[in-house]
């Protein structure tokens, strides 16, 4: 639409801003509060994930140095309680159920482990959780149990650890012939990381021993 005069040009221009002005300032409320809002946000992860990295860093440090367990659990219960959305929570149970079962404190490190397990987000730190926990349960004689947690799906990279394990499950239950398949599934896994370890459980089985690549 074209114009003759100013005073027509700000009269529509009246009009319009009337009719579309509230709609134009909340847009721009709205994307303000939407920036500002986005970067308080990343601020408050930046500093979330610092704090419980320092937390992190504190457990550490105890399990390094043998440091008192019961500090330990207090840093990992606050990491577990309030940041537990961050790597460091999972992280720091599984060292702090490292050190619970050093002690001898099966029940304990098995609750953090299931933890562990429960709320982790990194396939690859639950899938270790899970090993942790079913040597624990091996190690009480909870066959049965170990057995459900090794037998569900984990990652590829993992087939030696599992395998060499199921096999420590089926020789504990009497079951050789079980425990020689998974010992032989363990060393074609581990490839030229075979250990001397597994090959001997594996000869101690009988009949024709597999032995890994030459190295």
């Amino acid at each position: 639409m074209e114009f003759e005069t100013e005073e027509q040009e700000l009269d529509a221009l009246k009009k319009w801003w009337k009719k579309y002005g509230k709609i134009v300032i909340a847009g721009i409320i709205i994307g303000g509060g939407l920036i500002v809002g986005w970067r308080f946000y990343q601020e408050y992860k930046l500093n979330h994930a610092e704090k419980a990295s320092a937390l992190y860093e504190v457990v550490l440090q105890a399990a390094g140095s043998a440091g008192d367990i019961n500090t330990q659990q207090t840093q990992v219960n606050e990491l577990m309680a309030q940041y537990a959305d961050t790597p460091y929570a999972a992280l720091s149970a599984l060292v702090l159920s490292g050190q619970q079962a050093k002690s001898g404190d099966n029940v304990k490190a098995a609750q953090q482990l299931e933890w562990v397990i429960k709320n982790s987000s990194a396939v690859e730190v639950s899938t270790i959780a899970r090993l942790r926990l079913a040597r624990i349960m091996l190690a009480t004689e909870q066959f049965d149990l170990a057995l459900n947690l090794v037998n569900s799906e984990y990652p590829e990279s993992f087939t030696a650890l599992f395998e060499e394990l199921k096999g420590d499950l089926y020789v504990a239950r009497g079951e050789t012939e079980l425990a020689r398949i998974a010992y032989d599934k363990a060393i074609q896994a581990s490839e030229a990381r075979v250990s001397d370890f597994l090959k001997i459980k594996r000869n101690d089985l009988g009949q024709a021993s597999i032995s890994g690549p030459a190295s």
